[in-house]
């Protein structure tokens, strides 16, 4: 079961746990006493007690509210944050598509960059998805790319160059923290950075926006949201 730590303005010092539904899943939600005066020290206590009793309740992986900052005292008691990354990298090439219209420029005028250390599942899938729709895709992963760019230009005809090719993209996809590069759609982390994009839930959905990408990200793992609902929009 996945956790939802949940600050909260009340008194008293212990935090409750219970278990409740959120966007329709089943979570075990800790509520931990929190006002906004409260010394730093104390919360500290407190979401470590709060963290102490997620684990013996066997949660793993956990949701908080956006901006949250107490993330080193929870893994340090062996919980880890909801990643997005997966989400992320299976929207890649929705993403490049959108980040294109974004800038007008129709995607058979475009070249699109994929970065990454490897070819790794998403990355194969979205570049079969953009081959056939950009002017030019950029194949950037030092094991396998090549390969893959190989296999698209014989499979589908289409336009794949290597990094050395010095074609200058429109959109940069990166899959790995090692192929980062400025301006980038950073597809990895636990909450990427989509730059001027931000994904949404279809709608009619209930879906806090508190908890926002990685609440989606929950979804979607859990076979509760399919990628063709999920909303691509721009950041605000």
């Amino acid at each position: 079961m996945v956790g939802w730590l949940v600050r909260e303005d009340r008194r008293g010092r212990r935090p409750v746990l219970e278990r409740t539904q959120l966007a329709g899943m089943t979570v075990l939600r800790a509520g931990v006493p929190a006002p906004d005066a409260l010394a730093q020290r104390k919360l500290e206590r407190r979401l470590e007690r709060a963290a102490e009793l997620l684990c013996r309740a066997g949660v793993r992986r956990v949701l908080a509210q956006e901006g949250f900052a107490g993330w080193p005292l929870l893994e340090a008691a062996g919980l880890q944050r909801v990643s997005a990354a997966a989400l992320c990298q299976a929207l890649a090439a929705p993403l490049a598509l959108a980040a294109l219209k974004r800038q007008g420029i129709a995607p058979g005028q475009a070249a699109v960059s994929l970065a990454g250390t490897r070819v790794n599942r998403p990355l194969f899938q979205a570049a079969e998805q953009l081959c056939r729709h950009v002017r030019t895709l950029i194949v950037d992963a030092p094991a396998g790319g090549r390969e893959l760019a190989g296999y698209l230009r014989c499979a589908y005809g289409a336009p794949v160059v290597e990094p050395e090719a010095g074609v200058t993209p429109h959109a940069v996809l990166c899959f790995a923290p090692a192929a980062d590069v400025r301006g980038a759609l950073k597809l990895f982390g636990a909450v990427p950075d989509l730059g001027a994009l931000a994904l949404g839930p279809p709608p009619g959905l209930e879906c806090r926006t508190a908890e926002g990408l990685p609440l989606l990200a929950l979804l979607w793992e859990e076979g509760r949201l399919d990628l063709a609902n999920i909303q691509i929009l721009e950041a605000n």
